[in-house]
Formats: structure tokens, C-alpha cells, sequence
């Protein structure tokens, strides 16, 4: 009996929809077992392909795929499928459905995925995606330091130090709650959306040597930023995502292909 909870079962149950259609493979239980095929159920064969199938997923998960322990639990789907279709369970409007479902995912990815192998894209159109892409990143990165306070109260008081003249990194001493106030509230470079989004925000408004006129307050408490440098940070070789390149423009070329076939079928809802 299958346990549902087995890695090799859940395998199979994924695997279903690219198993050979076992109907249309029935065969007499007294014939010799044809090449490719390894075992029968009731004259209904189980091929190799169907093991090499399941076997590649496990191994792609990173787990040892065991041959024997696959075609013996694959005899036990077919086993349990006979009993289910003699109650006909295939005829069930659900069951129906949800084998249409898998039929027609496993055939779509297939077109798609044979599709995609058969693109192919110039050195100049990927160039120019680079480019394309490139406009749109961005590439502020800022060096800050920062000093944390609990409550705005607080935060006023340290803004008012400074303004009397106590140095950045004292005061980020003294009273930031940030671990980073050991170090004067250096928090290095980095880019801002990798700060919470407030502190992004006041941090784009400034200019290099500025410190918050006001206290910015974020899920972390109050901080009061001194914004010390700025600059471009460099954008990736080509060649280090030429790859990634190339699979956005397939996955363009897919989509909008995928909208021309639709507009030349015949598609009716309600």
C-alpha cells in the first residue's frame, strides 16, 4: 500500500500527468512484455520511460533515486488505478476535471518548453535588453550613518546637541539604540531598498553632508541620518547576465506568442 506521506509517492502523484496513457497501452497478460516496458498489470504495461520519468524528479530534488523501489510503487498506483476505474471514478464530473486539468498543463508546458528550446536571440538584441534594462535600475547607493532613538521626545533632544555643535559620532555613542552607535552610526553603503521604506525615502531628499532636519520614525523607533557620500554603483558585466538576458527575452517571446495564438482561436466565455 502507498504512504501518502512517502517522498517516492509524492513523486509518482506529481509525475502522473507525463506517465505514458496506460489505456492505450493495454496489452494481453499472456503476451512476452515488449521492449521498454518492465512490468504489467492486468495486460497493462508499465514502461521504462515512466521510471526514468519519476527517477529524474527525485534526483533533481537532490535525493538517490531507487529504480526497483519506483517500479514497485508504480505497480501500486496501477493497481489502485484499476480499482478506481471499477467504480468508474474517471467518469466522476471532478475526477474528469481535474485529469483534463493535468493533461492540458502537461501538454501546454511541453509546447512552451520546445518553443522556448527552438529561440533564438543575437548578440545585438540581447545587447540592447541590456540596455533596455539598465534605464530602469537603480543605481543611488549612499553611505550614512545613523543615530536610533525610542521616542521622538529623545530624537528631539540629540537634533538639539547637534545643533549645538556635538559631533555626529559622539552623540551616535551616547545615545543611539542601534548596535551601530558603537561605531558612530556608520551604517557603510548600501542601496535604499535595502532600509525600511521611510528611511529610504528621507535619505533619496538629501544631499551628501545633510542631516535630518527632522527625526524619520519607522517601525524601529526615530532616526536622525547623516547622509555622508553618494554615488552610481556599477551595473553588472553583460557577459555575467548574458544568461539571465536570455531567458527574459524568451519568456516575452513566449507571452506574446501565446497572445497571438490566442487571437486566432476561437474563444467564447460567458
Amino acid at each position: 500500500m502507498l504512504n501518502p506521506n512517502n517522498r517516492l509517492t509524492k513523486a509518482l502523484v506529481l509525475s502522473a500527468t507525463i506517465l505514458t496513457p496506460l489505456h492505450a497501452m493495454a496489452q494481453s497478460t499472456e503476451e512476452k512484455l515488449p521492449e521498454g516496458v518492465l512490468a504489467s498489470v492486468n495486460g497493462r504495461p508499465i514502461p521504462q520511460i515512466s521510471v526514468d520519468n519519476v527517477a529524474r524528479q527525485i534526483t533533481e530534488s537532490g535525493q538517490e533515486a531507487d529504480p526497483a523501489s519506483i517500479l514497485d510503487e508504480l505497480i501500486n498506483l496501477e493497481v489502485l488505478t484499476q480499482a478506481a476505474e471499477d467504480l468508474d471514478f474517471d467518469n466522476d464530473p471532478e475526477i474528469a476535471a481535474t485529469l483534463q486539468l493535468q493533461y492540458t498543463q502537461t501538454m501546454a508546458n511541453a509546447y512552451l518548453a520546445r518553443k522556448g528550446a527552438e529561440m533564438d536571440f543575437t548578440e545585438e538584441q540581447l545587447r540592447a535588453e541590456y540596455e533596455a534594462q539598465s534605464e530602469n535600475v537603480d543605481r543611488d547607493e549612499f553611505k550614512a550613518s545613523h543615530i536610533l532613538l525610542e521616542t521622538n521626545d529623545e530624537a528631539q533632544k540629540v537634533l538639539t546637541e547637534l545643533i549645538g555643535g556635538k559631533s555626529f559620532a559622539d552623540a551616535a555613542a551616547e545615545h543611539s539604540i542601534d548596535p551601530a552607535g558603537e561605531n558612530g552610526g556608520d551604517l557603510g553603503w548600501f542601496v535604499g531598498a535595502t532600509m525600511v521604506p521611510e528611511f529610504a525615502a528621507a535619505i533619496a531628499e538629501m544631499e551628501v553632508g545633510d542631516v535630518s532636519k527632522e527625526p524619520v520614525k519607522s517601525e524601529f523607533g526615530y532616526h536622525i541620518i547623516n547622509l555622508v557620500d553618494k554615488r552610481d554603483a556599477a551595473l553588472p558585466n553583460f557577459n555575467s547576465v548574458k544568461s539571465g538576458l536570455t531567458n527574459l527575452a524568451v519568456r516575452r517571446a513566449l507571452a506574446e506568442h501565446v497572445e497571438e495564438l490566442k487571437a486566432s482561436a476561437n474563444i467564447r466565455t460567458q
